[in-house]
């Protein structure tokens, strides 16, 4: 039996869908763990209701759609545990993670993040935010400046004008050169003591897609923590983090194969840490017989070339919000250069699959990472 439970937030409506021990499963290509495919069921579990969601291996799963991607969350609770408890936990940290999208989100015109970029307009003027904005934005300056501006929120205003659909083309050189000027992370004014910010470029304007899917992942998990469940896998679009155990197994975490729709060429044995992906085949459209990947270059306001940039690169950091930043950062960069970055910094560690498909493994990582192509 499944129980969905639907919760109120803000604007947005989360239906949480919760997958009863006896459903059909299904692989999902470099996934953590199985998912299955369940149809919405009663509004809310009963007790007994909420025992039958714990699945063989004494996990509990959810999913649902937020931030623009597919999120889910697999939670351990073992056949003592209390699985209503666990459900209900569940619901709430999909809860937050739609909150913090109602505030970081580019693409929603009620959001804080719209709320500045219309206000200020590159301005200068300070604008108020929420604790959480403020949180995020200094997260991104201290990356963007760890990174030599790779990472940088405020490239929005050159990404607005790219499309990646089918049937898409460049926008002009002109377009793209008249608002490269407002580019520059320097710029974005954060006073976290006044709570405010302040754009400081004429056009400048700020995306956050590249980090706040990442801090909403981990006050998802932190929300878990404290009602008890430590064992958890919270994902997001390939932002994942990965807390305690399944039971006596450690959870698991895949890398998929950028040249296969299905299939992996490994995964990395992961506890109390974020794995994040991303990669150049996810997204692209090709013009004029040429390959044009979504991963843009903020120093140029262009796609990387696909015959020097990597194909994935799957990042481990603490914190999803840092794996997330660095994860876009690392992108910008050949192989090389990304793996010797990640070398460097003793909090990161990674798996980079180059234009020829060789891999690159950072070597923190050890044992953990296993391949998984004979």
């Amino acid at each position: 039996m499944l129980a969905v439970r639907g919760a109120r937030c803000l604007a947005c409506s989360v239906v949480v869908v919760l997958l009863a021990s006896a459903g059909a499963c299904r692989r999902e290509p470099a996934a953590s763990d199985e998912r299955a495919q369940a149809k919405p069921g009663p509004e809310r579990a009963t007790a007994s209701e909420a025992a039958s969601l714990v699945r063989k291996d004494g996990t509990i799963f959810a999913e649902t759609e937020l931030m623009g991607t597919h999120v889910s969350i697999n939670l351990w609770v073992g056949t003592k545990g209390d699985a209503l408890a666990a459900s209900e936990a569940i619901t709430d940290a999909m809860t937050e993670m739609a909150r913090i999208e109602a505030i970081a989100s580019e693409w929603r015109e009620t959001s804080d993040l719209s709320r500045v970029n219309r206000q200020d307009g590159g301005q200068g003027v300070p604008v108020e935010v929420p604790p959480e904005l403020v949180e995020i934005l200094g997260r991104a300056a201290a990356i963007s400046a760890d990174t030599e501006g790779l990472f940088d929120v405020s490239f929005y205003s050159v990404g607005q004008l790219w499309r990646f659909e089918a049937g898409s083309k460049p926008p002009p050189a002109e377009a793209i050169a008249a608002q490269l000027p407002s580019v520059d992370w320097r710029a974005v004014e954060l006073d976290a003591g006044a709570g405010t910010v302040a754009l400081a470029k004429p056009g400048m304007k700020i995306g956050l897609g590249a980090i706040a899917k990442g801090y909403a992942v981990d006050r998802a998990s932190a929300l878990l923590h404290e009602r008890g469940f430590a064992n958890h896998i919270v994902e997001a679009g390939g932002d994942t983090q990965v807390s305690g155990k399944k039971g006596a197994e450690s959870w698991r975490v895949g890398v998929q194969d950028p040249d296969e729709t299905v299939g992996r060429v490994g995964h990395i044995v992961a506890r109390d840490e974020a794995v994040v992906t991303s990669g150049n085949y996810a997204r692209y459209f090709e013009w004029d017989g040429v390959h044009y990947t979504h991963i843009l270059d903020p120093r140029t306001g262009w796609p990387i070339p696909v015959d020097r940039s990597p194909k994935s690169v799957t990042l481990i950091a603490q914190t999803a919000t840092d794996a997330d930043a660095y994860c876009t950062a690392v992108s910008v960069m050949t192989p090389e250069q990304g793996l010797a970055f990640v070398e460097a910094r003793a909090q990161l560690e990674a798996v980079i699959i180059g234009p020829d498909g060789q891999l690159h493994v950072s070597s923190g990582l050890g044992e953990r990472f296993v391949r998984e192509d004979g």
